[in-house]
């Protein structure tokens, strides 16, 4: 899983070079995640008498799996990150669809998306997304988190093996 984990990261960071298109998704993506959390929210997978689940949790459960399975310390950090953002979207989406969560979900997604594309301005290249959509949208948060983890300092062996251009091929 490491070697994918930096194959990931290493394409990720090619799009995401300048420190001020980082600190533009620090914003941009959770508020992204949160408004996307909001419209999965909306969406139950229900057994009657038994359980109900949204399709929101159900996301913050595979891919916090995902992300324990790429690093456990980045992956429970992310994942920590994904289950608050879901549960304050979820206090909105109990009842399902109503005015106040459409607008929510429409405020959040697009001033996410102003944060993001401010930064890819500020980089001079396209979103990461338009080349690999998957990758890119499953790995930001986990990218973000790892950022924030190099930027305080840890998990300097991971950003090591990221930046180390001379480092044997990861396929």
């Amino acid at each position: 899983m490491r070697n994918k984990l930096i194959r990931l990261m290493r394409n990720y960071r090619q799009y995401h070079q300048k420190k001020l298109t980082i600190f533009s998704h620090l914003i941009g993506v959770p508020l992204v995640t949160f408004s996307m959390f909001i419209f999965f929210g909306w969406i139950k997978i229900t057994v009657p008498s038994f359980f109900s689940l949204s399709v929101a949790w159900l996301g913050v459960i595979i891919f916090g799996c995902y992300y324990l399975l790429l690093d456990l310390m980045v992956g429970l950090a992310a994942t920590i990150m994904l289950i608050i953002l879901c549960a304050i979207a979820s206090i909105f989406t109990t009842a399902g669809l109503s005015a106040l969560s459409l607008k929510l979900f429409i405020i959040f997604f697009i001033l996410g998306w102003i944060f993001q594309l401010i930064g890819h301005a500020i980089e001079g290249n396209k979103p990461a997304l338009l080349n690999n959509f998957i990758d890119s949208v499953f790995i930001a948060p986990f990218f973000i988190t790892a950022e924030i983890f190099f930027l305080l300092g840890y998990k300097k062996d991971l950003e090591q093996a990221i930046n180390d251009e001379n480092e044997k091929e990861v396929l």
